[in-house]
């Protein structure tokens, strides 16, 4: 089977990152379909796939086919009809809804070809309860011949489940030091020291970071500490903070890392705040403690995602554990919009400092997300019952 599977990249780097996982995971089944990858910012997949060239509108990455969103120029025109020459467009993944470029849709709405064809809506991750009630729902296409159906992730056994790609799941076989020898730190008693502290990941939204700081730098007091400053919106607030706290703690600013190496980083760290569907689902497989900053939305309605993942951890905590783990969550995430001048009630000591009870809590919850199974398998088992 081929997958043609469309990405418009309107987040960052977070709708492309989804993508490039699922690609991967998709081509280490067992019986992988042939993929042909169509996304509208080459310069965005570069970043976290550096074989990437963001200036070829058709290129061969990974033994997958990658064009352009823009479609064929007089250039390329022959290597878009090589990509297709005998495998036409039957089965594409939209992912999050993002449309599908005009060259692809007369593909898929030619008149002249009678030939069924299947479109899959990858939607956005959510604990939400919505995502098992439209899991594999189907929905009306302009055609009798193109059918297409919802495919949602999720954190049970009713939805698709997470992309559980082998490079996240076997990160964690890779030493410390081998992954600060990665960002680049060669110096040998650094490195020693550096591996032996408590890694704090800090990859959130603007806000003012100045609590956060606080309650790191008095849990620092306990254990020492390194804050692990991951490059993007997050970063300058945050040592904003850190300066003006008179450095409490030791920090290291990261680079931008692909996309293998950033999960290194998540995997071997011990406290984890994200933000970001990709990056919570990648903290909640992880088994650390962590928390997750949702992107605001009118009305403050990121605090109904939030309180939907709670709700999904809830089980796996004592009562105790999971009072100070909702109230963070919630304080977090208790906003309107970003703004490093954007200052919070949260209180982030209590889960620094969690007992050995409740940091298995978050393994317990890591555990039942693996146990659903990889997101990659089920689409693949779903497009062979429909197709």
């Amino acid at each position: 089977m081929t997958l043609d599977i469309v990405c418009r990249v309107v987040d960052n780097y977070g709708d492309i990152g989804v993508v490039f996982r699922l690609a991967r995971a998709l081509s280490e089944l067992p019986t992988a379909p042939r993929l042909r990858l169509i996304v509208d910012d080459l310069g965005a997949f570069n970043r976290i796939e550096p074989s990437v060239d963001p200036a070829a509108p058709a290129q061969r990455v990974r033994g997958w086919t990658v064009l352009s969103w823009s479609g064929p120029t007089p250039a390329s025109a022959a290597a878009f009809e090589l990509a297709y020459r005998g495998d036409p467009a039957r089965v594409v993944i939209e992912c999050f809804a993002c449309g599908r470029p005009d060259w692809l849709e007369a593909m898929l709405f030619d008149p002249a070809c009678e030939a069924r064809k299947t479109i899959v809506n990858l939607e956005y991750l959510t604990a939400e309860g919505y995502a098992e009630e439209f899991h594999r729902m189907p929905s009306l296409t302009r055609s009798s011949s193109v059918r297409k159906h919802m495919f949602l992730p999720g954190f049970t056994e009713k939805t698709g489940g997470l992309i559980l790609d082998r490079a996240y799941m076997g990160a964690r076989e890779r030493t410390r030091t081998e992954i600060l020898e990665g960002i680049g730190i060669d110096d040998g008693p650094l490195l020693e020291g550096l591996a032996g502290l408590f890694w704090i990941v800090v990859f959130g939204y603007e806000r003012d970071y100045r609590r956060i700081v606080d309650d790191i730098a008095e849990f620092s007091r306990e254990r020492p500490v390194l804050a692990l400053v991951a490059h993007g919106k997050s970063a300058a607030c945050f040592s904003r903070a850190w300066e003006g706290a008179g450095r409490p703690f030791q920090a290291l600013d990261l680079p931008f890392m692909r996309q293998e190496a950033w999960d290194e980083v998540l995997v071997a760290s011990d406290f984890l705040v994200v933000r970001g569907e990709d990056s919570m689902a990648r903290a909640a497989l992880s088994g650390k403690p962590f928390l997750w900053q949702a992107y605001p939305q009118d009305g403050a309605h990121q605090l109904v995602k939030v309180a939907a993942l709670l709700g999904r951890m809830r089980p796996h905590f004592s009562e105790a554990d999971f009072s100070a783990i909702e109230a963070a969550f919630l304080a977090f995430n208790d906003r309107l919009s970003d703004g490093d001048d954007v200052a919070g009630s949260e209180r982030i000591y209590p889960l620094l400092s969690l007992g050995a009870e409740g940091r298995a809590g978050f393994e317990e919850f890591s555990e039942s997300l693996v146990r659903n199974g990889n997101l990659a398998s089920a689409l693949m088992t779903f497009l062979r019952e429909i197709v």
